[in-house]
């Protein structure tokens, strides 16, 4: 019997659609609660600014505020739309929704770290080697992924 229905199309095919909505809600485990906690850094330093601050350490640290909340959001709506188009799920749309949610959710948590990192190192170094340096990371990561994508 179990032979079956492994042989079943459809029996085999929406298991594995559900299998597939839950590992891409892992994305959104992980990355949601991280946001905020970043947020909560960046909103210490917009509350409690250090004295050295100028007008362009501000406008950056809230670029960098705005970055984050729109990646906590994007990271926050794909839970939202699963919860309520449950019973009505198109698994197909829903995966495609979800990866433009975390592209556009981890693009803006980049950007914040950018943004978060450029103004650390804006207190010690000149402002051309502050903002040159934390490209670095991102220059990597994106080497790997243009070597990923060449296998």
């Amino acid at each position: 019997m179990s032979s079956n229905s492994d042989d079943d199309p459809v029996m085999r095919s929406s298991t594995e659609h559900y299998d597939r909505v839950g590992s891409n809600l892992d994305w959104f485990i992980i990355l949601a609660p991280a946001c905020p906690i970043f947020f909560g850094f960046l909103l210490n330093i917009a509350v409690n600014p250090p004295s050295y601050f100028t007008f362009f350490d501000n406008m950056i640290l809230l670029a960098a505020l705005y970055a984050v909340a729109v990646a906590t959001a994007m990271l926050i709506l794909p839970v939202i739309f699963h919860a309520s188009h449950y019973r009505k799920l198109d698994v197909e749309k829903f995966l495609l929704r979800n990866k433009q949610y975390v592209l556009i959710g981890i693009i803006c948590v980049m950007l914040a770290m950018y943004l978060g990192l450029g103004l650390a190192f804006n207190s010690k170094l000149p402002v051309q080697i502050a903002y040159s340096l934390p490209s670095l990371p991102f220059i990597f990561v994106l080497f790997e992924y243009l070597r990923y994508i060449r296998e």
